[in-house]
């Protein structure tokens, strides 16, 4: 029983929307399909929900649908086939009055308040910072600026401003009708990209709770998208509020100094690790293979170094969404994960004196064991609370295989690192000895394996240990 734990998360779009590279994808070892709603249509994103669940039934996967709403991010409007070439030293404007670009006018902008915001001197980067610009002159709706990094700006590109203090609505129309959408298909979790402040987090929680109990179907989880500085300011709070944690390294490297970025990444994988809340690392991770079949060496080894963090989950952009290579770029990441977490690095010492609650002493002695190669694996059920938080937060080297209600509460805690969702029976007294028998016979582990169970009985945890 090989226990390959951090999760693979992929987004999913134009190279990978059939249900035969899902499929391949997900043999190669895809565990979460991320739809980015910044693109695409409702139907379209039906389609790719369709297709997934079709690929997961094919292959006997569980695959957690993660939904990204788009969120207050400023884009550019509908540039020319092909794009718009900018030049260095050139003169450009912007224009918050127009949705798209005519020739020789200037470059249209979604964000219908972003003259209000920005002044003579800021900077306005384009396509995750790849160009530059610096403000020369703000008149009416229309913003002079001149290019100091040139490139071609094509359709939809986004905008970073690093320097303005924007006002822009933290959950908008857009993302309040897309959310909609994907409590009607079921979706398993919701990204809200560019939180600020645990406020909108609250806010979105209120209405999923609503919305799933009107439709009566298992609320989707929430995660927060930390990519700005005020939410690296506010995090503490914002993860106190929130399921899970994205962390957007792309827009983030643009908001803050680009050294600062592995410490940020360090840091929070290690408080969501002690929150028991699952963290996924993304952006660039594998990047070259969007045009290559090879990652260059730094690729490998930021993915390597994201699962010695002890990252729940890594993640791929382009690269499987509209790269050549979707399925060898799984293949490539799930190698790295294997290789980094078989290596004497992946360890975690977690101090005695940090273990707080029964749930963590508990979860602590069965890590122990697993270190000490005592038991082969460990089982617990959702019955007994965040027992199986607790256990994934120790990073055991054996699996984790978590008794879930339904196939919803099974895709749910597919982010959870080592964590395993079996759907089978709940609420018999003789949890142990049933759970062992559905899990040999589904082939996760053989009749002489050790097992350790963490059940709940009276209002008790308990620990047994079958096969010893």
């Amino acid at each position: 029983m090989e226990a390959v734990r951090t999760r693979i998360v992929c987004t999913i779009g134009p190279s990978s929307n059939t249900p035969t590279i899902l499929a391949r994808m997900m043999r190669a070892g895809m565990d979460g399909a991320r739809l980015n709603f910044s693109h695409g249509t409702h139907d379209e994103h039906k389609a790719l929900i369709r297709n997934i669940r079709s690929a997961a039934r094919k292959t006997g996967n569980t695959v957690a649908i993660i939904q990204d709403l788009q969120g207050p991010k400023i884009r550019v409007g509908v540039m020319p086939e092909g794009g718009l070439p900018l030049h260095d030293g050139q003169k450009i404007s912007f224009s918050t009055a127009i949705d798209e670009y005519e020739h020789g006018g200037p470059i249209p902008v979604t964000y219908r308040r972003l003259h209000h915001d920005v002044k003579a001197g800021e900077r306005i980067l384009l396509d995750d910072g790849f160009m530059e610009t610096v403000v020369t002159r703000v008149s009416g709706k229309t913003i002079s600026a001149k290019v100091v990094v040139g490139g071609v700006l094509k359709s939809r590109k986004g905008l970073n401003l690093p320097d303005s203090n924007v006002s822009v609505d933290p959950f908008t129309q857009k993302d309040h009708d897309d959310l909609m959408f994907g409590l009607q298909e079921g979706v398993d979790w919701v990204v809200l990209s560019f939180i600020s402040s645990p406020d909108v987090a609250l806010h979105v929680r209120r209405i999923v709770g609503a919305a799933a109990r009107a439709h009566g179907v298992r609320p989707p989880k929430i995660m927060a998208k930390i990519e700005t500085k005020v939410a690296i300011d506010h995090f503490a709070d914002i993860l106190a509020v929130v399921d899970a944690v994205m962390l957007g390294r792309g827009d983030l490297g643009l908001e803050i100094p680009m050294e600062e970025v592995p410490i940020v990444q360090k840091t929070l994988v290690e408080e969501c690790r002690k929150a028991h809340k699952p963290i996924i690392v993304a952006t660039h991770m594998l990047d070259s293979m969007a045009r290559n079949p090879r990652a260059t060496r730094a690729e490998i080894s930021d993915v390597a170094n994201a699962v010695l963090d002890h990252t729940d989950a890594v993640m791929l952009s382009a690269e499987s969404a509209s790269g050549r290579y979707p399925v060898a770029t799984v293949q490539a990441m799930a190698s790295v994960v294997r290789e980094a977490e078989a290596s004497r690095y992946d360890v975690i010492a977690e101090p005695v004196s940090d273990i707080d609650g029964m749930p963590n002493a508990m979860a602590h002695t069965v890590a122990v064991l697993a270190q000490q190669e005592l038991i082969d694996a460990i089982a617990t059920t959702t019955a007994a609370g965040d027992v199986a938080r607790s256990l994934s937060m120790y990073r055991p080297h054996v699996p984790i295989f978590l008794a879930c209600q339904d196939d919803a509460e099974a895709r749910q805690h597919m982010l959870f690192a080592g964590v395993y969702p079996v759907v089978t029976e709940q609420g018999s007294t003789d949890f142990p000895q049933r759970f062992h028998a559905t899990l040999v016979k589904k082939g996760h582990i053989r009749a002489k394996h050790r097992v350790a169970y963490l059940s709940c009985a009276g209002g008790s945890l308990q620990l047994t240990i079958h096969g010893v």
